[in-house]
């Protein structure tokens, strides 16, 4: 059945999130780099172009909506600056709102058991949340029994074997202060939940270089999940509350810079501090909290943190055990450098600061096609095929240039690279064998410290060829 055509739609759009559809004159930059557009049902310039015309909808059953990996990408690239990822989140909390069924349920679960842990425990409960999916998945008749029997369940028995999956909850209920404290010396330390559970080998390795470069990191009491992904995805205030809540928890507590290691929860923390005082959700915010955060709060990525607060010349005195020899590709993903209005990243398309923290440790960093191409982030978990040939061509571009190993400061996409690339060979045919290092374990032995007290043990792809190139 045709559709009226009809201006409605995008003028929903534009008093949500600000966003004006009608700039969009049908380039294709963002279909063109799109890394998920080939499994779309729309591409990205034919659902702008849907929504133009009002044909509410299409727009709303759309499996486009649901496959969308928010790797920035279009938005980007727009060159009228239309943030089509925005547009998006208001998209998909419509269709929620109006009770219509998704293309995709297995995205919508994800959001909602991921938010439902959140609300219950105050972070990310890894364990429950893959148990609620496949609970009800079950029970919808959904359930990919080969995949959970052949695939999950034995990466699941791995990680807690490995200590990377906790049967039981991480609590986070912040307790904000009445009173500012006097200001603190250090770093706020703001891990994300994946660092106290999935990607726990991180976190170690973070702790360790931070104490041997002298810097004093301070991990809050009671942090709360930023809510990633199944946040803005399900709730705009929700987005935006979560994030501010530990935003002022860390400035109560006295300290005026923030440093995570999570690209997920930089990105959250700095869109709350940029949106959180628009005039739509100002108040409704502020009286949820009492008060907002100092806006002088600087909330950096610990990339950032090291390259550019501490600075390349401190991280030079402490190389003992130089990575000369060692030909690796830096993998950022997508949203350490994008989008830049949020990032601050001026090199967001080809960035170059993991690149020079290696070459300061000894190692070659290689150029390759690969350094912000998104690895299909939360899809691992809806549509772990997608995520799977996403995953492959990185690591195909990768050994194509001769890459030893994979440097990457993202947990998720440590994940995708390391643990499902024994899924890849099998599934897809090629193996690669090609270790995955957080870029703080790379500076963790440069600094002569050993793989055990990084973590380097805890991966899925054995460490030892970069281990014993260096010794």
């Amino acid at each position: 059945m045709s559709e009226a055509i009809s201006s409605d739609l995008a003028e929903q759009i534009r008093s949500q999130c600000g966003e004006n559809v009608f700039l969009c004159y049908q380039c294709q930059k963002c279909s063109s780099g799109c890394p998920v557009a080939e499994h779309f049902d729309l591409a990205p310039n034919q659902f702008m172009r849907a929504i133009q015309l009002g044909w509410k909808e299409t727009v709303l059953k759309s499996s486009t909506l649901w496959l969308c990996a928010m790797c920035e990408t279009c938005a980007v690239r727009c060159p009228h600056d239309i943030n089509i990822t925005k547009i998006m989140d208001v998209l998909k909390i419509m269709a929620q709102k109006e009770g219509l069924s998704s293309p995709l349920p297995a995205a919508v679960l994800f959001n909602q058991a991921a938010m439902r842990g959140i609300g219950l425990f105050g972070r990310m409960y890894e364990a429950g949340l893959m148990g609620e999916i496949y609970l009800r998945q079950l029970l919808s008749g959904t359930l990919n029994f080969p995949q959970l029997v052949k695939r999950d369940l034995p990466l699941a028995l791995q990680m807690i074997k490995k200590g990377k999956l906790k049967l039981l909850p991480s609590l986070g209920k912040p307790a904000i202060p009445v009173k500012t404290a006097e200001k603190r010396e250090g770093i706020a330390y703001y891990p994300g939940c994946s660092l106290h559970g999935t990607s726990s080998e991180y976190n170690t390795s973070v702790k360790a270089v931070l104490s041997r470069l002298n810097v004093t990191l301070v991990e809050p009491q009671n942090w709360s999940c930023c809510g990633s992904t199944p946040a803005h995805s399900t709730d705009r205030y929700l987005s935006l509350l979560l994030p501010m809540k530990d935003l002022l928890l860390m400035g109560k507590a006295g300290f005026d810079s923030i440093t995570t290691p999570c690209p997920s929860c930089f990105i959250r923390l700095r869109t709350a501090q940029k949106e959180s005082g628009e005039h739509d959700i100002k108040e409704k915010l502020l009286t949820s909290l009492g008060e907002f955060p100092s806006p002088d709060i600087k909330v950096d990525h610990l990339l950032q943190t090291i390259t550019e607060r501490i600075g390349f010349n401190k991280v030079a005195q402490k190389v003992v055990r130089s990575l000369k020899g060692m030909k690796l590709v830096c993998y950022y993903g997508c949203i350490i450098t994008r989008p830049p209005k949020i990032t601050a990243v001026q090199d967001h398309e080809y960035p170059t600061g993991m690149d020079r923290l290696m070459k300061t440790l000894g190692a070659t960093p290689l150029n390759w096609s690969y350094k912000t191409r998104c690895c299909g982030a939360t899809l691992s978990i809806s549509q772990p095929a997608i995520a799977l040939t996403l995953t492959k061509r990185i690591l195909q571009d990768a050994k194509n240039v001769g890459a030893d190993a994979v440097v990457v400061a993202c947990p998720l996409c440590h994940i995708n690279l390391d643990a499902r690339q024994r899924q890849i060979c099998e599934e897809l045919g090629e193996a690669f064998n090609l270790p995955i290092v957080y870029f703080t374990q790379l500076m963790g032995l440069a600094f002569g410290m050993s793989a055990g007290e990084l973590g380097l043990d805890k991966h899925f792809i054995d460490t030892g060829s970069i281990v014993s190139k260096i010794n």
